[in-house]
């Protein structure tokens, strides 16, 4: 079963407050908003599990928001402590973060870039994500769709003045295979993924 289902509906709108700030957010529990400045999709969950990572630099929520045998829907909300940013430019971050073997990087709505996430593990599983890329201080995932589901994603985006909603489903309990990313200590130890501000900036910056 689909996890990512289009479209329970869709609702044409005029933006009478002009443009909004492209943006990736949870605003309730079952409800995960994904916007540029010509387009909303309103994704509904059911959010199966939050866990919460305090790295003393980092802090990071881990959302499931869908599940079947085979795939998760993820939701990763990650901030940087006090004076603290990320080093490096999103690409690269995402590399470090996810232990990659590679990242290609594809197509962008204002601040939202799509990106494909080769793993280093034995099937070099790749993984479709989306990330909001408008803070040095921030870096909001999503990840986990299929290659369908990003085409609807891609066409979403593409409309004028919409609202688009969709909706995730849940067929299974297990969540062991849904978690992509390395939080370990080495991201922040040997791989510096953040720094202070102020210091240099390395990998090309935001």
């Amino acid at each position: 079963m689909r996890l990512f289902i289009p479209f329970l509906t869709t609702v044409s709108v005029f933006l009478s407050f002009g443009c909004a700030n492209s943006s990736i957010k949870m605003p309730e529990s079952n409800l995960l908003i994904l916007s540029n400045d010509k387009t909303t999709i309103e994704v509904e969950t059911p959010i199966i599990e939050t866990v919460r990572i305090n790295m003393s630099s980092v802090y990071i929520d881990q959302n499931i928001i869908a599940v079947n045998e085979n795939r998760c829907i993820v939701y990763e909300d990650i901030r940087t402590a006090g004076a603290y940013r990320f080093n490096y430019a999103y690409k690269r971050s995402i590399d470090l973060i996810f232990n990659a073997y590679s990242v290609e990087e594809g197509k962008s709505y204002g601040n939202l870039t799509l990106y494909r996430v080769t793993l280093r593990d034995e099937n070099r599983s790749m993984v479709n994500l989306l990330a909001l890329t408008a803070s040095k201080k921030s870096l909001k995932l999503v990840y986990g769709f299929d290659d369908e589901a990003v085409a609807a994603i891609e066409n979403s985006l593409d409309q004028n003045n919409t609202v688009i909603k969709y909706t995730l489903s849940t067929t299974t309990e297990r969540r062991d295979h849904c978690i992509k990313s390395n939080w370990q200590p080495k991201l922040l130890i040997m791989d510096n993924l953040v720094g202070t501000e102020g210091g240099r900036r390395r990998g090309g910056g935001f």
